[in-house]
């Protein structure tokens, strides 16, 4: 079958239209961090489940950091409250300010476990990028939300490099970022290994087929 006259001439017309709105939309993207501060150490790890499934898992070392928040706040509210159960009560005093220093180390775990498991999965079955432990197909479907992102809005990658300083030191951290059809961000993952943030933009950029950015490096 003959291709019409034109064929080239449209394809490459709208190429050039497709990347004019890209380079548009890249022109109004922030290149601040999106979320400053970070890790300093590695926290995901990008697996491939499937042809179409990408998922994000905790890596070793943040299932470790919060395991031992978590049990040395379990550990200290176990070793005050167990003297207070076997004898008299009225013999027992309770050393409040330990209860407190386990309950604030044992949230502070649990709330770790549920930030690192927290599901990232990318899912090219469903159309759809989400963060939720309790997905829900129909209600992803409604309206693009914090929970759940259709893959065609995502245009690009973004990359951004910050140097954050406390008084405990300074470290680097490297967010990666998904840049969405309306110019707003969502980010991914943060932490400071810069190998595994490269690694995991080239397995999405082609897994999405979608461009890398760069943005640089900041202060913090």
């Amino acid at each position: 079958m003959a291709l019409p006259e034109d064929f080239h001439n449209d394809v490459i017309e709208t190429r050039e239209n497709t990347l004019s709105d890209t380079n548009s939309i890249k022109s109004r993207v922030s290149i601040s961090p999106l979320k400053p501060g970070g890790s300093s150490f590695k926290t995901h790890v990008l697996i491939q489940a499937s042809p179409s499934k990408l998922i994000y898992k905790p890596s070793i070392g943040a299932a470790i950091f919060s395991f031992i928040f978590f049990a040395v706040g379990l550990g200290v509210l176990f070793f005050n409250l167990v003297p207070f159960f076997k004898g008299n009560t009225e013999s027992v005093s309770i050393n409040w300010f330990l209860i407190l220093f386990g309950l604030i180390f044992a949230g502070a775990g649990g709330f770790m476990f549920y930030i690192f498991y927290k599901p990232r999965v990318f899912d090219k079955q469903i159309g759809l990028y989400y963060t939720t432990y309790a997905f829900k197909r129909n209600e992803s479907r409604k309206s693009l939300s914090k929970d759940y992102v259709p893959l065609p809005s995502i245009i690009a990658l973004q990359i951004i490099g910050e140097h954050v300083s406390s008084d405990d030191g300074s470290y680097k951290s490297f967010e990666l970022n998904l840049v969405l059809d309306d110019a707003s961000r969502r980010n991914v993952v943060d932490h400071g290994n810069l190998k595994s943030i490269i690694k995991d933009a080239e397995m999405l950029s082609a897994f999405l087929n979608i461009p890398i950015w760069h943005a640089g490096s900041n202060n913090n």
